[in-house]
């Protein structure tokens, strides 16, 4: 069984934690700092387009998992390896789909289409990374983590679609982008 032999964790302590660092990229808050990071290098397109992106792919898994309620491998499975980090290794709610596979997948998947071929699949390789984290702590079934990722893709797809020519997105993107410069240009005192 896949789930058997992904699920190591306390195998490890050094990969224990280099797993709990690579689920935690996959937490909202962190995975949508991507935006603010493109907005700085003058991506302001692709920032916005990210945490959009961001904001739909955690309300659709949301939605998903309290409609599909499918339960966690430990609380399944007496075997279940995790551990007891805390919040760092912390899951609730039902696990179909995995949120950290999907919005890993979704920025990944978009900034993959929009940027140079080596950090595309740099991104995708982290993304692939953060859902192995999932399944090895024992927090979701590697299904879970497989209908994430291809969620977060096709929503990425969806995202990559809408962001080009001109259509009530783009405009609403292009205005609050102008606002939003203005807004920050105000308060660094420009």
């Amino acid at each position: 069984m896949l789930f058997n032999a992904l699920n190591q964790a306390g195998s490890d302590p050094g990969l224990d934690l280099l797993m709990v660092c690579l689920s935690f990229l996959g937490l909202t808050y962190v995975i949508v700092l991507v935006g603010p990071i493109l907005w700085h290098w003058k991506r302001r397109e692709m920032a916005f387009d990210v945490v959009v992106l961001v904001i739909v792919t955690m309300f659709l898994t949301e939605g998903l998992k309290l409609l599909l309620m499918r339960e966690r491998p430990f609380e399944v499975l007496a075997s279940a390896r995790t551990l007891d980090w805390g919040w760092l290794s912390l899951a609730t709610g039902p696990a179909m789909p995995s949120g950290h596979a999907a919005r890993a997948f979704a920025v990944a998947a978009l900034l993959a289409s929009a940027v140079r071929p080596r950090w595309g699949a740099l991104a995708l390789g982290l993304a692939a990374m953060v859902g192995v984290s999932r399944i090895y702590l024992g927090l979701h079934w590697p299904s879970d983590v497989l209908v994430g990722a291809l969620l977060g893709i096709v929503l990425a797809a969806g995202m990559h679609w809408i962001g080009k020519g001109d259509n009530a997105y783009t405009r609403i993107r292009g205005r609050s982008i102008a606002w939003l410069d203005a807004k920050l240009s105000f308060a660094d005192g420009r």
